[in-house]
């Protein structure tokens, strides 16, 4: 199984720095990273969407494994954005 404590610990510093230089505050801070990692990949011509499913199908295959069961990271996940 995977030891997510320094993964935890990296993400966490990522996003305190992410909050200090943008004065974001705690209960929104994650979304906006999110949204300004959009930005970036569209500058950089990533497929934003693609990757946010990917990252989210591996979140879910850590998550959610059995003790000792390797998901892999190949879990479906799919991103649906409606416009109201």
């Amino acid at each position: 199984m995977l030891d997510k404590t320094k993964h935890i610990a990296s993400a966490a510093e990522a996003l305190a720095v992410f909050q200090q230089r943008c004065g974001t505050v705690d209960e929104h801070a994650l979304a906006d990273l999110v949204c300004d990692l959009g930005h970036l990949a569209e500058e950089r011509d990533i497929d934003f969407v693609s990757e946010v499913e990917r990252g989210v199908g591996h979140w879910f295959a850590e998550h959610h494994a059995p003790e000792g069961v390797d998901l892999g990271p190949n879990v479906s996940v799919e991103i649906i954005i409606k416009q109201k």
